[in-house]
């Protein structure tokens, strides 16, 4: 029973009112606990600092009216407490003596601190808080699908195994909303995986190959992270971003990526050269072509086609044609022989390079080869020669990387007889029905619209489409805006689509429908 009083105007009226037993005792559990908590701190420190002084001065827990004797002296760090007994977990030296008062069992110089118990409390309840913060956080994993085990969640060195428990979740999401046909949530579970762990090169080349049309500038900061951080995987990041930026149309960034590539390392120099030479004949920029001729350690084939291409730029038609000459004769290697008498074609010397070529026919390989002598003779106009020789390439089994050269001349050099034999020979002896085919394919559906040729771009879509097993819904706008024949036409815009197409096929695309003047 607790007694309040209520102050009126008149007199004070003492009332009586009852506050449930389960409640109070809850509520004094809760205080004590608290004073618990403070306590063993507070009145430790307190005793301790009494003992150091040598028992001199007022005991700082024990009532100072008292005589300070053992089973004598009350607690008076026990006054405000609910229950006496919850403060002995405090300090046992409070007990009960033979008349059930609760009393000091030590004389004041006696009464020193308790750090143990402190230690113990404090160690516990620190356990206890880890304990439920760490099943919550297991509990709350699981909940949203992380596949951890309570024990990672409770072993803190376990704990930095969790960035990569994280983005192998969402990678699992990637893949489960990428083959529901969900590709808004698939890339969203994909950059997060990323972000999460940098270290996934395979994620980071598959989302920069994703955002490579809808977020090119994204698409090419990760490939520019994939190249700093993954220098094992460079020369395959440099070649997926290079295509990414030629099918854009971005021979700004062709260049710079070329140039990173040439200066770096000599493999797959003559790729490299070549895409190099295609994009600045495009942009134009003599200063970064003169800066990669400054560099030590630059190839020879590269600092000879480097200098060629700058006395070219000087050079009259008769001079061109000497100083190509001159190159043919001295060129020392595959790319540096294939791209003078490519230039010996484009500047109107084909029966020159056709010459070369027969002299020096080792130097290249049977692929440039064959690339040369069907534009030379088309430059030429010797059509006899170029049906025979078409004809002698289709004679056997009509093979895919035949057919993607034949595509790339067709499209540099539309020609109806030509592109008859070729459709007419494919139409025949169909190609393997595999995936190595769907380039060949997307080649002749290229071949048929720089040709304005109907007919023969639907036959090839209709292969495309049984090689891929799907619709592919953009082909046909794409074919109808090669087929109206304009030549001014941003080829870029659908190149992305028309992935993976070979490079020959792409380069021929932006000669033909963006030619630049040698």
């Amino acid at each position: 029973m607790h007694k309040r009083v209520i102050f009126s105007t008149d007199n004070p009226v003492i009332a009586e009112t009852k506050t449930p037993p389960l409640l109070c005792g809850h509520m004094g559990w809760f205080s004590d606990f608290f004073r618990l908590a403070w306590g063993f701190l507070y009145w430790n420190t307190r005793k301790t600092v009494y003992r150091l002084r040598g028992t001199r001065g007022q005991c700082p827990c024990q009532h100072p009216s008292d005589s300070g004797r053992a089973w004598e002296t009350g607690c008076a760090a026990m006054i405000h407490w609910h229950s006496p007994a919850r403060f002995r977990r405090l300090c046992p030296l409070l007990q009960k003596n033979e008349a059930g008062l609760w009393r000091c069992s030590v004389d004041s110089r006696e009464v020193r601190p308790f750090w143990g118990r402190a230690v113990a409390f404090y160690g516990t309840a620190v356990a206890t808080v880890y304990l439920m913060a760490t099943l919550g956080v297991f509990i709350f994993m699981r909940t949203v699908g992380y596949p951890v085990s309570y024990a990672g969640v409770l072993w803190p060195p376990a704990w930095e195994k969790f960035t990569a428990i994280r983005a192998g979740f969402f990678l699992e999401k990637y893949r489960a909303a990428s083959a529901a046909g969900d590709m808004q949530s698939a890339l969203m579970s994909l950059s997060t995986a990323y972000s999460l762990d940098r270290s996934n090169y395979a994620a980071g080349r598959k989302l920069a190959q994703l955002w490579q049309v809808s977020l090119p500038g994204a698409s090419n900061q990760i490939y520019h992270q994939l190249l700093n951080e993954h220098p094992a995987e460079a020369e395959a990041t440099a070649q997926t971003w290079f295509r990414a930026l030629l099918a854009r149309g971005d021979f700004v960034g062709v260049e710079q990526l070329a140039f990173v590539r040439i200066a770096a390392s000599s493999d797959h120099l003559d790729a490299w050269l070549t895409a190099f030479l295609f994009a600045n004949q495009r942009t134009g920029d003599a200063d970064t072509r003169r800066r990669l001729q400054t560099t030590a350690s630059l190839p020879a084939p590269a600092r000879f086609l480097l200098n060629l291409t700058g006395d070219l730029e000087k050079a009259s038609p008769s001079e061109a044609r000497e100083r190509l000459l001159r190159a043919a004769a001295g060129a020392g290697d595959a790319v540096s022989f294939f791209n003078v008498c490519r230039q010996l074609i484009v500047r109107g010397f084909a029966q020159d390079a056709l010459q070369w070529i027969d002299r020096r026919p080792g130097l290249i390989g049977p692929r440039d080869r064959i690339s040369l002598r069907l534009d030379a003779l088309a430059s030429l106009g010797w059509g006899a020669p170029l049906r025979s020789e078409v004809e002698n390439l289709l004679v056997a089994t009509p093979d895919p990387v035949i057919v993607e050269l034949l595509s790339a001349h067709l499209i540099r050099h539309p020609d109806p007889v030509v592109r008859t034999l070729v459709f007419d020979r494919i139409e025949k002896v169909s190609l393997p029905d595999t995936q190595a085919s769907y380039p060949a394919y997307l080649s002749l559906f290229c071949a048929a619209g720089a040709g304005r040729d109907a007919p023969r771009l639907q036959w090839a879509a209709a292969r495309i489409r049984e090689t891929l097993h799907s619709d592919f819904r953009s082909l046909d706008p794409i074919g109808e805006s090669l087929l109206d024949g304009n030549r001014n036409r941003r080829i870029e815009n659908y190149l992305p689509a028309l992935q993976p197409l070979p490079l020959e096929v792409s380069y021929a695309l932006f000669e033909h429908y963006a030619p630049v003047s040698p």
